[in-house]
């Protein structure tokens, strides 16, 4: 069942486990079954395992604000071991509920691995994407609720908007050299959170998330670090050399990373190599 939302906003985040699927795809094959092969491969898998363990989960866990689900969602077939080494990663972590997806409509499909999680007595549910590489700050729920207070009249007169957390960093594993850089961005799905009524029967994945600003309100705020974005040679769609960014000295960026990730940087890099 749903969790209870506080303050009538439930908090319900997504991740996308290297799910087989048609459409979403910018790089691999048409055919479900070689995209399959692609995304199972082992080598591909523990690299994100990697990821998924060193970048994701320590954010998630260690959330100020508790109260929110976040939805797993894995192929039906994803193959040992790293289905059970998965299981065992999350299975201390209440807030995450692993749902599994048969191939399909890709936006379909996470639709109805949401579908059940929503509660319906919400007056709003904020939520928000991830990939298995990405990462959100310790206080991203938090976040989420004190600036949704803050817009109640907004969201009341249009029915929906979006908050767009635009300041993070790039984590780059390249060639096995991990480096982490600042970025000031518009429209990045790990930093985007809609809040939508539960009754407009609408998810995360039904908007494109550089296309939100033409359905919705939206609000830019870059007064913290709140996201990272994953980048390196088995993203599907490419993250570009940039040169927007704030000023952070190159020394500092490992503790921002612990104070607002729960990043170790140093372990992270060497889970890869060990890869």
């Amino acid at each position: 069942m749903p969790d209870s939302p506080a303050s009538g906003v439930q908090v319900l985040g997504l991740c996308r486990f290297s799910v087989p699927s048609l459409g979403a795809f910018q790089s691999l094959p048409e055919e479900i079954s070689d995209r399959r092969a692609a995304l199972y491969d082992p080598a591909r898998l523990g690299r994100r395992m990697s990821w998924f363990a060193h970048v994701l989960l320590p954010g998630v866990m260690l959330q100020s604000d508790p109260d929110f689900t976040l939805v797993l969602m894995l192929g039906p077939d994803l193959p040992e071991p790293f289905h059970s080494r998965i299981k065992a990663l999350v299975a201390e972590v209440p807030q995450i509920r692993i749902a599994y997806a048969p191939p399909g409509e890709h936006r379909a499909i996470c639709a109805e691995a949401m579908r059940p999680h929503l509660a319906p007595q919400a007056r709003l549910v904020a939520q928000f994407r991830l990939d298995d590489d990405d990462a959100i700050s310790l206080n991203f729920v938090q976040r989420i609720r004190r600036d949704l207070a803050l817009l109640d009249r907004l969201q009341g007169k249009h029915g929906a908007l979006a908050l767009d957390y635009a300041k993070g960093f790039v984590l780059r594993d390249e060639a096995g050299r991990v480096t982490a850089e600042p970025v000031l961005t518009q429209g990045w799905a790990p930093g985007m959170v809609l809040a939508l009524p539960p009754g407009l029967n609408k998810f995360v994945l039904d908007y494109p998330h550089h296309l939100i600003w033409k359905r919705m309100p939206v609000l830019s705020l870059v007064d913290q670090i709140m996201f990272v974005r994953g980048a390196h040679d088995g993203n599907d769609s490419r993250i570009l050399r940039f040169d927007r960014g704030f000023r952070v000295q190159a020394t500092e960026i490992p503790r921002l990373l612990a104070e607002r990730f729960a990043i170790d940087l140093e372990g992270f890099a060497a889970a890869l190599a060990a890869q």
